[in-house]
């Protein structure tokens, strides 16, 4: 069994110079001249059969021996034009039809026989077969289908397909029109290798390629090598250019006597190709060969049109699901997460996706189908560390970013746009992998075999139709979806704008009102609590037990009232405090926060244990004292009664193992406060970061306001950080913590 060929094998077809082979198809003549002076230094090995002269008769000899005096006329006045046509030639007795280039600094002259003159009614008559199915085509497909047949018709070969590349260079017949006794070949698959890049190349450059006969011999230049170049004469420019071995072998397994490609460029850029194949040799007009062409240039403008209009509707719908995103987004009050969450169907519609995310700052809002929120944020830190101009896409992302092929069946396929490159901030899209059955004409996995010699390869010699499953990949994002994407971004900005004038203004009058409530508010709250104490103190006895409890309870209520309303004002303060960054002693500063709070761990016998000593980091001292300070006052407040209570403080330092997921960088510390206390129960982690919710009577547990976790979380996301829970009911509570870095 022959082993496989490598991609280093496969490198030698793309290595192929082509262009330099030294020879040309039979079916013409070449003739290469110096200028000014029209002298003869290369031709064709040919020229007897179609000049009537040798060779060596015609090295260093004027071209004037050559072209009839009117011809030469014509050809000297073609050389003095930037582009250079077919020309009309006689020579020796009979007209052929020219095409002139230049190439390693001489002119070269390829002549073609005319067999016979077109009449006008036979060029009008091969005018209306080009245009009339062109212009009864309906749609793409469509069209191709009509020009596929409309060449067929106009050349007579056997089989005319169109061949479409894809962004691989692999390529799919799309349109096929074909004798009967042809296998066909519509729908199937070929992989880039049948086509190398320089083929490619040589294609975009010289629209149309005939080979009339691939069994033909190549005839020979003369001299074969050029002197001063030390190579053969480049023939990249030459229609008549000679056929690589590689590719003669390839047409014969096909059962091809004879082909001709013509290019279909879309703005300069190799788009597909008419192919044509024939059982037997085919020598098919030049004007026949360059009516074909101009039947490609106006498939190629139809195309663009369609392709035009296409987009511009679609860019048109996007558009109108934008409008109304932007709109709803701006009337609709709350967080903008919480609006974008109720408008999700038109932020996927947008971009045609399956899932979305949000990472506007705090954790990430996930719409529709998505990785978890662990996998978004270790994606978004991915992302940041990327370098791109603002928008992001990939069918394959597993390939990129490899924990991503864990979650390929609701995110094969990325879009993403960068809000905020310094927090980072983005807008993700996701779409599913797609599994899709690709047939291919023989198997791409073995383009070409080893041949008998250690580096010869050869064309494979099957094309039945072989299937291939493809996974791991998504739908492809289109222009118009990431056209989209960025029309959101920018759309978006102007939401946030809007958005922050109106926060900035509602902060102005927060302040205001916390004036107002402080003086009109706080006050009588006070009296109450001092006149139910003046009432119990004077006419306790009087009210008997019943007054005494109602009244204590009214004082109880003024009180607690008071403390929520305290707390509400340092919730709206922390919100918009500037944060005072330095290098703090994390060690020294729980230290003074025990300190703070040892009068409520020694009435609950809390044991405080530190296994070691906390690090130095960067952060606001002040505020990270709060966080500590609430975070220690809820360890001693949860206890069961009875057995030893205790309290833990410690951290996780880079690179230690922890079994949350909220880490996000590989540097980062992450604190903790650990408790035996009665713990919580998984569905109301979250709930318990709520402002002043409580899961448990208000008298209970020393009372409190509930809003001691707000404000902590609050404070530690000013940071860039994240705070959380692991626990369980009778199993204890560990919060974490994080702290971002330190803005430069």
């Amino acid at each position: 069994m022959r082993p496989p060929v490598s991609d280093a094998d496969l490198s030698q077809c793309e290595r192929e110079p082509i262009h330099l082979l030294g020879g040309i198809q039979p079916h013409g003549v070449l003739l290469a001249f110096s200028e000014p002076d029209l002298t003869l230094r290369l031709v064709s090995a040919n020229t007897e059969a179609w000049l009537g002269r040798p060779p060596q008769a015609l090295l260093g000899r004027p071209l004037a021996e050559v072209l009839h005096s009117s011809s030469l006329v014509l050809l000297t006045r073609a050389l003095s034009q930037p582009v250079n046509g077919a020309l009309r030639l006689e020579a020796a007795g009979r007209f052929f039809m020219g095409l002139l280039h230049r190439s390693d600094g001489l002119a070269v002259l390829e002549l073609e026989p005319i067999e016979a003159d077109f009449s006008e009614e036979e060029a009008l008559g091969m005018v209306d077969l080009l245009l009339s199915p062109l212009a009864r085509a309906q749609g793409p497909l469509g069209l191709l289908q009509a020009a596929a047949e409309a060449v067929r018709a106009l050349t007579s070969f056997d089989r005319v397909m169109v061949y479409r590349f894809d962004v691989d260079w692999h390529g799919e017949v799309v349109a096929e029109s074909r004798d009967e006794a042809m296998d066909g070949f519509l729908g199937l698959h070929f992989p880039a290798s049948d086509i190398p890049a320089q083929a490619r190349a040589l294609y975009t450059r010289h629209t149309l390629r005939l080979i009339a006969d691939a069994r033909a011999a190549p005839v020979s230049l003369v001299p074969s090598v050029m002197s001063s170049l030390g190579r053969p004469l480049d023939l990249s420019g030459a229609a008549l250019r000679s056929v690589s071995p590689v590719h003669l072998e390839y047409l014969a397994n096909m059962g091809v006597g004879a082909s001709m490609s013509i290019s279909v460029l879309r703005d300069g850029r190799l788009w597909g190709l008419i192919a044509c194949h024939h059982r037997t040799p085919l020598l098919v007009p030049a004007a026949t060969r360059r009516a074909c062409d101009v039947l490609s240039r106006l498939v190629s403008l139809q195309l663009a049109a369609e392709e035009r209009a296409s987009v511009s509707a679609e860019l048109a719908r996007r558009a109108h699901l934008q409008t109304r995103l932007v709109e709803r987004l701006s009337e609709q009050a709350g967080t903008l997460p919480s609006a974008l969450s109720r408008e999700a169907d038109l932020l996927l519609g947008i971009t045609g996706a399956g899932g979305a995310a949000l990472l506007l700052g705090e954790a990430p809002v996930l719409l529709g189908a998505t990785p978890s929120s662990k996998d978004v944020v270790e994606l978004a830190a991915w992302l940041a560390g990327q370098h791109f101009d603002g928008t992001f896409h990939a069918e394959r992302l597993g390939r990129l970013h490899p924990p991503a092929a864990e979650y390929a069946d609701v995110a094969s396929g990325l879009l993403a746009v960068l809000l905020d490159a310094v927090t980072p901030r983005f807008v993700l899209w996701f779409r599913p992998e797609v599994a899709r059955t690709v047939t291919w004409a023989g198997n791409p996995q073995k383009p070409v075999v080893s041949g008998p010699g250690a580096s010869h390869l050869h064309p494979r010699a099957s094309f039945a139709a072989w299937q291939e499953i493809v996974r791991g990949a998504s739908s492809p994002w289109t222009p118009e979806d990431v056209a989209a994407a960025v029309g959101f971004r920018e759309a978006l900005v102007g939401v946030l704008l809007r958005h922050a004038v109106a926060l900035a203004r509602s902060n102005v009058e927060l302040d205001a009102f916390s004036g107002t409530v402080a003086h009109d508010l706080k006050e009588p709250l006070r009296g109450i609590q001092q006149y139910a104490g003046f009432l119990l103190e004077d006419y306790g006895e009087q009210l008997g037990e019943d007054g005494r409890r109602q009244l204590e309870e009214v004082r109880w209520l003024a009180g607690r009232t008071q403390g929520q309303m305290d707390a509400l004002f340092e919730y709206s303060r922390a919100g918009r405090v500037e944060l005072a960054w330095g290098e703090v002693d994390m060690q020294g500063l729980v230290e003074d926060v025990l300190l703070t709070v040892s009068a409520r761990l020694q009435e609950n016998q809390v044991e405080v244990r530190t296994p070691r000593p906390l690090p130095r980091v960067e952060c606001d001292g002040v505020r990270i004292q709060q966080v500590w300070a609430n975070l220690l006052t809820n360890a001693a407040k949860y206890h069961q009664t009875g057995g030893p209570r205790w309290v833990e403080l410690g951290f996780y330092g880079p690179g230690e193992p922890l079994s949350s997921p909220a880490r996000r960088r590989p540097d980062e510390y992450v604190f903790y406060v650990r408790d035996n206390g009665i713990g919580i129960a998984e569905r109301f982690h979250e709930d318990i970061f709520e402002m002043f919710r409580r899961l448990h009577p208000a008298h209970s547990y020393g009372g409190g306001s509930g809003a001691g976790l707000t404000i902590a979380r609050r404070l530690v996301r000013l940071h860039g950080g994240e705070l959380w829970v692991e626990s369980s009911p009778g199993q204890g509570s560990t919060f974490y913590f994080t702290l971002g870095e330190r803005p430069r």
